[in-house]
């Protein structure tokens, strides 16, 4: 699932070629995408508007209109890409060794492209989501960070005061693992399963740490894991494994630097461990048991 560095990755690039442009026609070919809203009525309710804004919040992608706003969730295989005018569309496909396709460059309109927003003189933003656990939904006005879907987010990591943060937000008493809490969506917006191990890795916590076992030197530490890791991944354009795509149609770049995630079974780059592979709040998890606390290991082996 493109996580925070992902979708700020796409929001950045979509701004410059997006914002304050029209809105000619909007097609929706899969209504069960759109959430709380006849699929009839969506593309009469976009037509005609104009672009205010796009930003981020958490992992989803805020398009402020002039009398609403158009929200997206990627989901898992999600894929938003700018087409325009004068773009020649690569109809080449790539076959993965799981028989899945992905698009070589901008993707042709093909059976998974779910929506097309058609814009001044012929550009286009086109989601593409293999798997259809992306979501749309509109939202009057600018409502959208009282939606029930937004307005349950924490903190966004980026913006974090780490010591306020602590003081006011931090379950100290939590008897969950730290990586679950790093999961958790209302605690930090927009932490999926690739940061967290990556954030774990460099603070040197176990992922299996009971929140209330860490002290405040590690919580503080742990934070700013979070905050450089996400930095990183946008600074290299996202992390391409599967379908996540920039809105030109390429891959990021932050796969090549990863330091634990995906790599189970492989030497730690620092201490050269064997990596190692478990599951941790339903996910899989990657870390080095030298690296991340022998005592943390010891505990939970």
């Amino acid at each position: 699932m493109p996580e925070l560095p992902e979708v700020e990755t796409i929001v950045r690039m979509l701004i410059p070629s997006v914002e304050g442009k029209r809105i000619e026609k909007a097609e929706l070919r899969l209504g069960r995408m759109l959430l709380d809203m006849d699929p009839g009525n969506f593309s009469s309710a976009l037509k005609g508007q104009g672009v205010s804004r796009i930003l981020r919040r958490g992992k989803y992608i805020v398009i402020e209109l002039a009398d609403c706003s158009l929200v997206i969730h990627l989901g898992m295989t999600g894929q938003l890409t700018f087409s325009p005018a004068d773009y020649v569309e690569n109809a080449g496909f790539v076959r993965t060794v799981t028989g899945l396709e992905k698009p070589k460059g901008v993707h042709p309109v093909d059976k998974h492209t779910h929506l097309i927003l058609w814009l001044e003189n012929g550009e286009r933003v086109l989601f593409r989501d293999p798997r259809t656990f992306g979501k749309i939904f509109l939202v009057p006005g600018r409502d959208w960070p009282r939606h029930p879907r937004l307005s349950i987010l924490g903190e966004e990591p980026l913006e974090l005061r780490v010591k306020s943060f602590l003081k006011k937000s931090f379950p100290a008493a939590s008897a969950r693992p730290i990586k679950a809490l790093l999961l958790d969506q209302s605690f930090l917006a927009g932490v999926g399963n690739i940061y967290a191990d990556e954030a774990l890795f460099k603070s040197g916590i176990h992922p299996q740490s009971r929140v209330r076992d860490l002290r405040e030197p590690e919580q503080v530490r742990l934070l700013e894991a979070v905050k450089e890791v996400l930095r990183k991944g946008i600074r290299n354009n996202g992390t391409s494994f599967s379908d996540y795509r920039k809105p030109d149609g390429t891959e990021g770049s932050n796969q090549e630097r990863l330091q634990v995630y995906g790599r189970g079974g492989e030497p730690c780059r620092s201490c050269r461990t064997i990596l190692k592979k478990s599951l941790v709040a339903q996910r899989g998890t990657v870390h080095c048991p030298t690296c991340q606390g022998k005592k943390a290991a010891r505990r939970h082996s």
